[in-house]
């Protein structure tokens, strides 16, 4: 019979998590849930008990009041409570509470531990493969289908631009996807009756006699404050869509007016001319992220931008670090953006991916070299083995950060959002190299200085054998249309579409555009879109210059991802929906005329 361990975490409600800004605290006063990934934990232990016969234990660390996710566990179907309860374990960071987990976890000897991909609170998905790291055991980050054949693991990954299909034997950790499985609900009287059940509660010094492993104490990361993000009130002017063909006109003509129709100028800063020279204790170590094509991702080119600043201030080097030969050919690339040395680390078994050989790989060459900071983009795959390098190395790690700064001690402050994009926290690291993965999209990119030439460096590293197998890669992009990554234009749409022939309406305004689309994550959830162009709370961040909002209602989910854009429409048949709280130029009507209209504008406006 399987073992199988659920960790799932208690959170507040997005909408009820309150900013004071006296104390400049989170004030969590409000109704606590179990984190929805975590839900989808839940019922797949429950599907694998009656699948192949189970024993299901839920976990959970956190004050008191943390029980009330153990009782709905237990409502669900758990045969087991575990309440890691202690004042010792309070303040602990992802690494901290990893910690804990993986002590009593190594308890159980499970066989399968099962998370949810991350936590919507602080949107962070690092206690998984720290947790991984720690015990030793293989991982899946973002599973969306599974089965099991013996010990055998076989499943499938989200990735950056469609989905992996791996193998992996157990033990082993999951981290569970929305598309996995759809939640439990509790039946009548369920909760009662889990009310009465034993919890085991479990205290810190049953894990370890010095309580320093946990709580602030034993976090190697702190937070400086927090900071409540603003939000723009803006004017919302409302065209009249009766006749779409006016309206489409008027739109266009108050478009030209807010100077949306013309591209971006850039006046970015110039990339230095020197090559700096590695100084130990004061280099940048970027790591070099490659998509299936084998280019060189935004994201990388984006981090490079930024620590061409901070590399100046410190007086150290761009050390540039790829985990395949295939990035030489880009060297050239790579040093316009300011890398002053690339690095690749070189073992065959690097190839192909595995995040424990990624994290293996990349603690050699931290030992060697001791970088001052280590950066790598927050992509599917770098959130897969940045934390568990970070667990590796015991460092701390700020995960999806949105900026990276130096204070007056010249230590990283590493923008963190939480709670939607509505609070900023600024995190700074106890330990060496600084450590932070950062959202694509975020970063400004420089000017490029093709002049730049840097030597290509082979570092032979030693890792054990992968504890996953990557069988296969598959893609979703769709190259008729833009790439959302960095896109200036991007027409959006939600479920107000009505399916997927809407979609192809759409898709041709974007065509005619070279626009990129997204979608709201219930169009994705009908899979009238991929996944990988979902923008939202659990997708992307978008901050185009003209953005299209067609038969989206405007639900916070979606729109915090979109408040970086510059200019929004709204095409919405419901007078009082929300999109028209954040759009500059609102239209009510029915999107299909007015969406041919615009078609029929721009492609005039092309031909003039």
């Amino acid at each position: 019979m399987l073992k199988i361990a659920v960790c799932i975490k208690q959170i507040p409600l997005i909408e009820d998590a309150n900013f004071d800004p006296v104390t400049k605290t989170i004030k969590r006063d409000g109704v606590n849930v179990m984190s929805a990934y975590d839900l989808r934990g839940i019922a797949e232990a429950m599907e694998l008990k009656k699948q192949l016969g189970a024993e299901t234990t839920a976990i959970t660390m956190g004050p008191p009041q943390a029980r009330e996710v153990l009782i709905d566990a237990l409502a669900m179907g758990i045969d087991n409570a575990v309440h890691l309860e202690d004042r010792a374990f309070a303040g602990s960071d992802t690494l901290a509470t990893a910690r804990a987990l993986a002590l009593y976890l190594k308890r159980g000897n499970y066989d399968l531990i099962l998370l949810g991909k991350y936590s919507l609170d602080a949107e962070t998905g690092q206690v998984g493969p720290e947790i991984a790291e720690i015990l030793g055991v293989a991982q899946v980050t973002g599973v969306r289908k599974l089965k099991i054949e013996g010990k055998t693991l076989i499943a499938e990954r989200e990735s950056e631009e469609g989905h992996d299909e791996v193998e992996c034997q157990m033990p082993a950790l999951l981290t569970c996807a929305e598309r996995l499985i759809n939640p439990l609900k509790m039946a009548p009287g369920s909760r009662e009756a889990a009310m009465s059940r034993p919890i085991t509660s479990v205290h810190a010094a049953e894990l370890h006699s010095d309580a320093g492993q946990f709580g602030a104490a034993g976090s190697p990361t702190w937070v400086r404050g927090v900071q409540a993000q603003e939000a723009h009130k803006i004017e919302c002017q409302m065209v009249d869509a009766s006749d779409p063909e006016v309206a489409i006109e008027r739109v266009m003509q108050m478009l030209e007016a807010r100077g949306a129709l013309k591209a971006r100028v850039h006046n970015r800063r110039p990339v230095t001319s020197q090559i700096r020279k590695s100084v130990a204790g004061k280099d940048i170590c970027v790591v070099v992220e490659t998509d299936l094509e084998g280019k060189v991702t935004l994201g990388t080119l984006e981090l490079l931008s930024a620590c061409d600043a901070l590399a100046s201030k410190l007086g150290g080097a761009i050390l540039a670090v790829g985990l395949s030969q295939t990035i030489a050919k880009h060297a050239g690339l790579i040093a316009s953006y300011g890398a002053d040395a690339i690095v690749v680390l070189d073992n065959p078994a690097l190839e192909p991916y595995s995040p424990d050989t990624a994290a293996q790989a990349v603690a050699q060459f931290v030992s060697e070299r001791k970088p001052w900071g280590l950066f790598l983009t927050a992509s599917e795959r770098g959130r897969d083995w940045g934390p568990r390098l970070a667990a590796r190395l015991n460092l701390g790690l700020t995960g999806d950060a949105v900026g990276l700064e130096l204070d007056a001690e010249n230590r990283l402050v590493a923008l963190k959002p939480a709670f939607g994009g509505n609070i900023i926290a600024p995190i700074i690291s106890k330990t060496f190299p600084q450590m932070a993965t950062v959202r694509q999209g975020v970063l400004e990119l420089v000017n490029p200085n093709p002049d730049r030439k840097v030597a290509v460096e082979t570092m032979r590293v030693n890792v054990s054998a992968p504890l996953t197998k990557l069988v296969r890669e598959h893609s979703n992009v769709d190259h008729t249309i833009a790439p959302l990554d960095g896109a200036e234009v991007i027409v959006g749409v939600g479920m107000g579409i009505g399916g997927p022939e809407g979609v192809a309406k759409a898709k041709e305004l974007a065509q005619v555009l070279n626009a990129g689309m997204c979608a709201s994550r219930r169009v994705t959830d009908k899979g009238w879109m991929p996944r990988q162009l979902q923008v939202g709370l659990t997708g992307k961040a978008i901050g185009p210059r003209l953005y299209f909002s067609i038969g989206l209602r405007g639900a916070p989910n979606h729109t915090v991802s979109i408040k970086r854009s510059e200019t929004i429409v709204a095409i919405n048949n419901d007078p009082d929906a929300t999109c028209f709280e954040l759009a500059h130029i609102g239209l009510v009507g029915d999107w299909q005329p007015l969406t041919q209209a615009l078609i029929d504008a721009f492609r005039r406006r092309q031909a003039a």
